[in-house]
């Protein structure tokens, strides 16, 4: 039964939109995503058996279809029942429990997968430190809040993003000293790591994105691959083991073997891997195309069979997804999490 869970989930996380009925109220927040290649889209976080999977909707088309029926909504494909009960949770901002804060959707770099910077200005929330802080404090009221989490677009140089960064840290931090603070940025020195720390940052995620270092030079040509591996490394040494993490991109065109020894080389560092199926969509499928040739999806075996690999790798360097209290493996939402959800 948990093997079938699991490959739904992942089914999910690969498949197209949900479709939901024109003249129904969703009965939670809507979200929207300003970072990384899901950036711009419309979603909802759906939830059955502990298992959660953020998607997008429509009331047009979807390959999925939610269900309202008097007590409960069931989910749908091809008029077959997929879930017979599955709830809507709510977000706090982006994430269930997590107030999850894109301080800026612009960025200096062209990473060919991410859709943020090629958003409409409609998007932008033109959010500060001080607004962030707010609204973190209002958010930390609820029963149902976890932790924060904070990313940026590269603005005006990674040395003032990653100080604007550290900053609107230590404004939260002021208002709610007790909640884990998790950021997400790009560094190149560690000394912004160690600000990043000082600031009142409890656990840093630095993407590697390919697993494939060729790859990684053609989808992100103004980004450098072995400093990363550098500061990831340093940032183990700071932050500590079970607290540093990275995204591995999966779908660019890298074998499975180089994901597979990419998770064990950043294991080695005390570094925990996630594995993030790529999403290929109108904004980001021209540029990917044109640099990288046609690109083939992956499928649900492919993620399970990567995931159960990757569960194996950090169980014998003794890693766990469960010493995060923020970001990606505590949200859960698009990613199958080892440990949490297998």
């Amino acid at each position: 039964m948990e093997e079938d869970l699991i490959r739904l989930k992942a089914e999910l996380i690969l498949g197209g939109s949900v479709r939901i009925p024109k003249d129904w109220k969703i009965p939670v927040r809507i979200s929207r995503s300003t970072a990384g290649p899901g950036a711009g889209s419309r979603a909802i976080v759906l939830r059955f058996n502990d298992l959660r999977v953020k998607k997008s909707i429509s009331t047009d088309e979807g390959e999925f279809d939610l269900v309202p029926y008097e007590g409960g909504i069931r989910l749908e494909k091809d008029g077959r029942t997929l879930i017979d009960e599955v709830e809507i949770e709510p977000v706090i901002y982006h994430s269930p429990g997590q107030a999850f804060f894109n301080l800026d959707q612009s960025c200096e770099f062209h990473c060919l997968f991410c859709n943020s910077p090629l958003l409409g200005v409609e998007v932008t929330k033109g959010l500060t430190p001080e607004k962030i802080a707010d609204m973190v404090a209002e958010a930390s009221e609820r029963e149902d809040f976890v932790s924060i989490a904070l990313t940026s677009g590269v603005v005006g140089g990674v040395e003032a993003t990653v100080e604007r960064m550290a900053r609107t840290v230590e404004l939260i931090k002021e208002r709610v000293p007790w909640a884990p603070v998790g950021v997400e940025p790009y560094v190149n020195d560690p000394e912004q790591i160690y600000r990043l720390r000082d600031a009142g940052a409890d656990e840093i995620k630095i993407n590697v994105e390919s697993a494939d270092s060729v790859i990684f030079s053609i989808v992100c040509p103004d980004l450098d691959y072995n400093n990363l591996h550098e500061m990831i490394e340093i940032a183990v040494e700071v932050f500590g083991r079970g607290k540093v993490s990275s995204n591995i991109i999966v779908g660019l065109g890298e074998s499975d073997e180089a994901i597979i020894a990419e998770v064990e080389h950043l294991a080695e560092m005390g570094c925990v891997a996630g594995l993030r199926p790529l999403k290929v969509n109108e904004l980001n499928r021209l540029a990917l195309e044109e640099a990288l040739g046609s690109l083939r999806q992956p499928s649900p075996e492919r993620l399970i069979r990567l995931g159960e690999e990757q569960k194996r790798i950090l169980d014998e360097h003794g890693l766990d997804t469960r010493t995060f209290s923020t970001m990606c493996f505590e949200c859960r939402c698009c990613d199958l999490v080892p440990f949490r959800d297998f």
